[in-house]
């Protein structure tokens, strides 16, 4: 098989803790691109989070960001494909979290509206280090009814995420998808929105089979793009989850896990 599209998780994948990209992924990734195989960035970051990395990397193809809401280009920042969330839903969501004093943040048009400023904030931004323009708005919930946000996300201790996505999928799970992105981050997009399904969109789009189709991954928001894709890998740093649905085992992003998976399925 002769594949011909590679889909790339960011962080735990290509990039490491301390957002560097070890020099042998990016000669990986070079090489396969060289090789004339498209490749694309899969990440929950927004479009200019992700700009950065793909200039790095010299990757021109389309970008799948906020956890596969939109998927735009990174040539010329055209959008292909973009899905917002519904303002009430929304909104209860927000509302919640701020009633449990949980930090959170709405992206809308790729600007940051949060209730408060807090550490937590700082936090976040220091995955952040090509900037972002925050907002602060007293009323949240009521911005997030009208404007359509493309993505909520909120940070909280590793042992209070899961039981706040456990609590929100049973308030808001039937209009909204929760999904775990990081051991502090938990987030939530419009109904039907996964890396998977913007993955196929993608592929469809580029007119390329779902066979000719790799997707590398560590976190619990992989999981639908690696069971997509023709040929599914998991991280050796990837959580069980996703481990159990890929099809073969890479070394962690510490060993070049992704530098190898092109190397010997790729090239």
């Amino acid at each position: 098989m002769r594949y011909r599209l590679l889909a790339l998780d960011l962080d735990g994948t290509v990039v490491n803790h301390d957002l560097t990209i070890r020099p042998r992924v990016r000669h990986a990734i070079a090489a396969a691109q060289q090789a004339g195989i498209i490749v694309t960035l899969a990440t929950g970051r927004m479009f200019g989070a992700a700009m950065p990395f793909a200039t790095t990397l010299a990757i021109s193809a389309p970008l799948i960001c906020y956890q596969g809401a939109v998927i735009r280009n990174a040539s010329d920042g055209a959008i292909r494909f973009t899905s917002t969330m519904p303002g009430e839903a929304t909104a209860e969501a927000v509302q919640y979290l701020l009633d449990h004093q949980i930090f959170v943040v709405a992206y809308i048009d790729e600007v940051l509206y949060i209730a408060e400023r807090r550490p937590e904030l700082d936090l976040y931004l220091s995955y952040h280090p090509e900037g972002a323009e925050v907002r602060l708005s007293d009323n949240l919930p009521d911005v997030v009814r009208h404007k359509p946000a493309t993505k909520v996300l909120f940070v909280a201790e590793p042992d209070i995420v899961g039981p706040t996505l456990t609590n929100l999928k049973h308030l808001v799970g039937d209009r909204l998808v929760t999904t775990r992105s990081h051991q502090l981050f938990g987030e939530l997009t419009a109904l039907g929105v996964n890396k998977g399904v913007a993955l196929a969109e993608l592929a469809y789009q580029l007119d390329i089979p779902r066979t000719a189709v790799v997707a590398i991954g560590d976190q619990a928001n992989d999981i639908e793009m690696v069971q997509w894709a023709g040929l599914g890998l998991a991280m050796g740093n990837a959580i069980p989850e996703l481990k159990a649905v890929a099809k073969h085992h890479l070394p962690t992003i510490d060993e070049d896990g992704v530098a190898i998976a092109i190397e010997q399925y790729l090239l």
